[in-house]
């Protein structure tokens, strides 16, 4: 049973930051009043070291213990993917790591600096959205291909 306790738990991160993602999409979509926006950029930042947490420990599961490693064991010529994937993940953390330090920074004034610290926020969303197919195709393709044999 212990083999199954990592897949699970992989469904119920991808789970966890499914949500957290749309609460992101949610406080950016947020429409304030007044010049002053203090309320939703923190909770611009509450949510999204939220994400950051939730999102780097997902793949350091992925990496360590999920399907990374599967899929290299059972399909040796599928790794140049893997690692592909793998070069994401370290292009999301820096990105993270980035979009952390902006929002400590931004003020609550300055909305031409937010609109774009918030664009960029959606940006990198879509190209996690991007990044969450590939790793589904792959999994398909390492796991559900069928390699011949009887039949």
């Amino acid at each position: 049973m212990e083999h199954l306790a990592i897949p699970q738990q992989l469904l119920v991160e991808h789970q966890t930051l499914a949500h957290v993602t749309s609460a992101l999409r949610a406080t950016i979509g947020w429409k304030y009043q007044g010049a002053d926006f203090t309320r939703k950029l923190e909770s611009l930042r509450f949510v999204g070291e939220s994400f950051k947490r939730h999102l780097k420990h997902l793949m350091e599961l992925e990496e360590s213990d999920g399907y990374m490693r599967v899929v290299v064991d059972s399909r040796p010529e599928l790794k140049d993917d893997v690692e592909a994937l793998r070069r994401e993940h370290t292009q999301f953390r820096t990105a993270l790591r980035s979009m952390s330090g902006r929002l400590r920074r931004q003020v609550s004034t300055d909305h031409e600096v937010f609109n774009v610290v918030c664009a960029d926020f959606l940006k990198l969303l879509d190209k996690l959205d991007e990044h969450s197919k590939k790793e589904t195709d792959l999994l398909q393709e390492a796991l559900l291909t069928d390699e011949g044999g009887e039949g």
